[in-house]
Parts: C-alpha cells; sequence; structure tokens
C-alpha cells in the first residue's frame, strides 16, 4: 500500500499506518484472504460516522445562530448524506486504494457510493484515534470545502420531508407518494411514483430507484403546490 500517496490525497500522515489500512479494507478483501489476519473498515466507519455527524452539527450549530431545529436537520442530511460522502472520498480518491475482494472488484466496488461513503467515514475515525477530535475536525472541513463547497450555501434537497411538514402545515393532511409502475430488466429498472394530495395527483416523477422517483416527484408536487423557494 502506497501510504505517501495515501496520506497526500487525505492532508493527513498516520503515526499508525495499521489504522489506515484497516480504514481502507473492506469486509470482502478480509473475507478472501483470511490468512493475513487484517480487520475490515466496519468498525471505523462506526466511529467515523458519529466523528462527521458531529464537527457538521457543531458548524452548522454555530453558523446558523437563528436557523431552527429543523432546517439545521436537513442542512446536516444534506451534507453527511451518502451521496455528499461519496463525492469527497472520490475527491480524496479513495477509490484507488481500497483493499476489495475479487467478486466486489469485478462488481464495480471502488465507484460505488456507498462503499465510498463508507470507507470515508472510516479513513474519519482513523484520523480521530491516531490524532485527537480536533484534528480530524480540521481534515473534515478541509475535505468538505474542496469537494462541496462551503456549508452556508448547501441546497436542501430532501423534497419528501419537506413536501410532508408544508402539506401538514398549509393543508392539515398528508400526501401519498405511491410507486404507480417499474419497468425495465431487474437489474436496470425504472420506477414511476405519484403523489397524491386529497385524491388528486400533485407530482410525477421517475428514477432508477424507488427512493430518487420519490424525491422527484416530491419536488414537483412542492412546485405545483406553490411552495415558497
Amino acid at each position: 500500500m502506497d501510504y505517501d500517496a495515501i496520506e497526500k490525497e487525505i492532508g493527513y500522515a498516520f503515526n499508525d499506518k495499521n489504522l489506515l489500512t484497516e480504514a481502507l479494507t473492506h469486509t470482502t478483501y478480509v473475507n478472501e484472504h483470511k490468512e493475513l489476519g487484517l480487520k475490515d473498515n466496519q468498525r471505523l466507519e462506526f466511529l467515523g460516522d458519529s466523528i462527521v455527524n458531529t464537527v457538521i452539527t457543531t458548524v452548522l450549530y454555530d453558523r446558523f445562530p437563528d436557523e431552527k431545529e429543523g432546517v439545521l436537520t436537513k442542512k446536516r442530511a444534506e451534507l453527511v448524506s451518502e451521496g455528499a460522502l461519496s463525492r469527497i472520498a472520490g475527491h480524496i480518491c479513495l477509490g484507488e486504494f481500497m483493499l476489495l475482494g475479487r467478486g466486489e472488484e469485478m462488481d464495480g466496488g471502488r465507484q460505488k457510493p456507498s462503499i465510498l461513503a463508507d470507507s470515508y467515514e472510516a479513513v474519519i475515525g482513523a484520523v480521530f484515534l491516531d490524532s485527537s477530535f480536533d484534528t480530524a475536525k480540521v481534515i473534515v472541513l478541509q475535505h468538505f470545502s474542496h469537494a462541496i463547497g462551503e456549508l452556508d450555501n448547501v441546497a436542501i434537497t430532501d423534497y419528501k420531508s419537506t413536501l410532508l411538514e408544508y402539506c401538514q402545515s398549509k393543508y392539515r393532511c398528508l400526501p401519498k407518494i405511491v410507486v404507480v409502475d417499474e419497468t425495465g430488466p431487474e437489474h436496470d429498472k425504472l420506477f414511476l411514483v405519484h403523489v397524491r394530495l386529497n385524491g388528486r395527483i400533485v407530482g410525477h416523477g421517475q428514477g432508477k430507484n424507488k427512493k430518487q422517483a420519490a424525491q422527484t416527484a416530491c419536488k414537483e408536487a412542492l412546485r405545483l403546490l406553490d411552495y415558497p423557494q
């Protein structure tokens, strides 16, 4: 493992290189190389998840003193989402350095958002154990700044939660978000979702998975229901 190259991308030099190796070791690699006695990164991922959440929570709390809890929660959810963390992992090239099993390697594991996001959290957990919370905070904020941009400008894209809150407040009822169709082969499905409010369709959306289709449908529903942007 080329530690110098990895550490240059992360922006941190480890005292204990074993922590870095563990952070980049996927469970499939451990299962295929039991003779090496390696640990997978799941425990570090568990730790790193809390570190990243705490860093982002404290920063949002300080930067938005007048925002309500609900808005802060949504901003945090956007920033620590799988998509955001996998983008950071891609920015620091973690995919190139991960230890993956053969099957996961052949299945494109180095580009999978879930694996990239988990590996990033594991790396931050490793940085924390190797140094301190303050050091991990600096590293996390550097990564977010370079890969995501200013935290102040984060856009809320959890349209489903926003729609539910808006309808409950304005119409005193909740919309129904329903998958009405799915087409295509098993490995390449396309889902169609409708949003119904008081018996009428107020939004529809398509996506490669149900979550994506629902978010698209909810976004359209918010526009048609004149949600203030």
